[in-house]
């Protein structure tokens, strides 16, 4: 009993980095879309300057939204 759930517990610990991993990937993710959004001002189609700026800069705030998120959750699984 003790070896299944010490089995399971190995399991969620693994599970809870994949996850912390892939949100902090996402975060940068969303950062360097912004980036390219603003630099390249194309998201789909064609941006103007103003709505470029503005979509590449909410992408980045996102962006920094998620790594802090990310910061959060494995802060949170090094405390357990």
């Amino acid at each position: 009993m003790a070896t299944r759930r010490n089995s399971s517990d190995k399991q969620r610990q693994v599970f809870q980095r994949v996850l912390q991993l892939s949100m902090g990937l996402f975060a940068l993710v969303y950062i360097v879309l912004g980036y390219f959004v603003i630099k390249l001002k194309w998201l789909m189609v064609p941006l103007s300057d103003t709505l470029a700026y503005a979509m590449g800069a909410l992408l980045i705030v996102y962006g920094i939204f998620r790594g802090y998120r990310a910061y959060l959750s494995i802060k949170d699984t090094m405390n357990d």
